[in-house]
C-alpha cells in the first residue's frame, strides 16, 4: 500500500522526533548535566534548533511528497540529508562549546569549556591527567596558584585584561581532592542561602530540608555561570569537600 503526503509527514516527524529526543538526551544528560544547562544558557538555544530541525524537515516532506514523482526518493533523500546536516551542526556548536571541567578556584567554583583548552594549552601540562579534555561530562577539579609572585601577578592582570584566568590555564590544575582543606575553609553556611533567595523561600526551605541531617553539616560555594544572572551555589559535605549536588539559587 502506498503512503500519501500526510503519511509520509507523519513517519517523518516520528522518525525526526525520535533522533531529537537523543540529541537531548546527549546534550542535558551528558555534556550540560542537570543545573549546568541553565548556568550555561544552552537551553533556549539547542531546543529553538531541536524545535526548527524537527518541524521543517517533516513539513518540506508534506510539500513534495507525491507518490507519482519519478524522482521522489532523490528529493525525500535531499530533504534528510539537508535535515541531518542541520542537527549535526548544532549539536556541533554545543559541544565545542561545553564545560568540561568545573575548578575550584580560591574561594569559587568556575566552569571551563571545552573552547577554552585549545591544544597549546594543554601541551603545557604536566600532570598526565589533565593532557586531554573529558568527552563525556563535565569533570569537579581544582586550579592551584603558583607559588611565584610574579606568575600570580601575571594571571591577576591577565584576567583583568579579560584574559585567562587560573581556571584557563591548565598547567596549575590538581585533583579536587588535594584542595579539599581549602574548600572547607572558604564554605559559606547553607542559611546564608535564605537572605539571598527571598523570593525562593520554599526551594531553600527545602535545600535545609533535604540536608538537615548530614553528619557535620553541608555548606556551599558560588559556581560562576556563563550566562546573565545565572551563578548558581554548590552544595557541598563539610566533612569530605564532597559535591552533593549545584542547585539553581544566588550564591551571592
Amino acid at each position: 500500500m502506498k503512503m500519501n503526503r500526510f503519511q509520509a509527514f507523519g513517519w517523518h516527524l516520528l522518525g525526526s522526533a525520535c533522533i531529537a529526543l537523543l540529541s537531548a538526551g546527549l546534550v542535558f544528560l551528558v555534556w550540560y548535566p542537570g543545573a549546568l544547562a541553565a548556568a550555561v544558557g544552552v537551553e533556549q538555544i539547542f531546543l529553538l534548533v531541536l524545535a526548527v530541525d524537527v518541524v521543517i524537515g517533516p513539513v518540506i516532506t508534506l510539500i513534495v511528497f507525491n507518490p507519482r514523482k519519478i524522482k521522489l526518493r532523490r528529493d525525500l533523500a535531499i530533504v534528510v540529508a539537508l535535515q541531518i546536516a542541520a542537527l549535526l551542526y548544532g549539536l556541533n556548536t554545543v559541544m565545542v562549546a561545553r564545560p568540561v571541567y568545573m575548578v575550584f578556584n580560591v574561594d569559587r567554583f568556575d566552569l571551563v569549556y571545552a573552547n577554552d583548552l585549545p591544544q597549546d594549552k594543554l601541551d603545557k601540562v604536566q600532570r598526565r591527567e589533565f593532557s586531554s579534555i573529558p568527552l563525556f561530562g563535565p569533570q569537579i577539579i581544582a586550579a592551584r596558584r603558583p607559588d611565584d609572585p610574579q606568575e600570580r601577578k601575571k594571571i591577576l592582570f591577565s584576567a583583568l585584561d579579560g584574559g585567562d584566568d587560573l581556571p584557563q590555564l591548565p598547567q596549575y590544575y590538581v585533583p579536587y581532592q588535594d584542595m579539599h582543606a581549602e574548600v572547607a575553609k572558604h564554605m559559606y553556611p547553607l542559611e546564608k542561602l535564605r537572605a539571598l533567595n527571598r523570593s525562593a523561600s520554599v526551594a531553600v526551605d527545602s535545600l535545609l530540608e533535604k540536608y538537615a541531617q548530614v553528619a557535620g553539616g553541608v555548606g556551599y560555594l558560588p559556581l560562576k555561570g556563563k550566562a546573565k544572572d545565572k551563578d548558581m551555589a554548590v552544595v557541598i559535605d563539610r566533612q569530605s569537600a564532597r559535591v552533593l549536588e549545584i542547585v539553581n539559587l544566588k550564591p551571592w
